[in-house]
């Protein structure tokens, strides 16, 4: 009997905790309030929290179409086990042609098809333009308990901006600010016939590499786009996890 009102005591107490609607602050570095994630308020299997992303493009906004739009984001809640992209490792296909061409089906039939994924979202507002953000909402629950995000920055060659394996708060915010990275698929010749943004309209046509994915140098003038109109500087975008469910 003792046993049986300790466990109804329990489960009343963790029920009411999670009704609760704790406010956080945010946080630059990636480590919210109350440095845990919020793993430890769920057993397996039980119901799924929600949470709101915010992502802010951060590169300067120098006319239409100029700069750096990212395209419509994909993001996913997963597993400890699964890596959307790694620093230094070689991007996978599905990457590969995000990265490129800002072509997300491959991407999230990857996903969909990945035991080790829990909730995917797509960016359903068109692109992401400079000095402006959109918001989206994914559920997690255990034991998928980690968030991925990947966008292109769409006048570039293969250069995108992401995050593999954040950690989702426990309550309030998280902030993380994102770099660029090269994906290491396409050769950086900032030519026109090779970049597919609004900047060159020329979408599917490549000079293939087979490197691994590495900081992006940003815009070096090699090419037809001048780095004072299409550059950035680091980090180039914002990204806020809010727990709001």
């Amino acid at each position: 009997m003792y046993r049986i009102k300790f466990l109804a005591a329990l489960l009343l107490s963790i029920t009411l905790f999670w009704a609760c609607n704790d406010q956080g602050v945010n946080d630059k570095n990636p480590v919210d309030n109350s440095g845990k994630d919020f793993s430890e308020a769920f057993a397996k299997g039980s119901a799924y929290a929600e949470f709101e992303i915010k992502l802010e493009n951060l590169s300067p906004a120098t006319g239409p179409g100029a700069s750096q739009p990212f395209s419509p984001p994909v993001m996913a809640t997963h597993t400890p086990f699964f890596h959307i992209f790694k620093l230094y490792k070689y991007a996978s296909n599905e990457l590969g042609q995000l990265a490129e061409d800002a072509v997300n089906g491959p991407m999230l039939d990857m996903l969909n098809n990945s035991f080790l994924v829990y909730d995917i979202v797509e960016g359903a507002n068109g692109p992401i333009f400079p000095a402006s953000y959109q918001t989206f909402h994914v559920k997690a629950k255990l034991p998928f308990k980690k968030f991925s995000l990947v966008a292109m920055l769409v006048n570039t060659n293969d250069a995108f901006t992401g995050i593999d394996g954040a950690r989702l708060p426990l309550w309030g915010s998280r902030t993380y600010y994102l770099k660029a990275y090269d994906a290491g698929t396409e050769k950086n010749t900032e030519l026109k016939a090779n970049i597919p943004g609004p900047c060159c309209g020329s979408p599917h046509v490549r000079v293939p590499t087979h490197e691994r994915i590495k900081y992006h140098k940003g815009i070096l003038g090699v090419g037809d786009l001048d780095p004072a109109t299409y550059g950035w500087n680091e980090p180039v975008a914002k990204l806020t996890i809010t727990r709001i469910k």
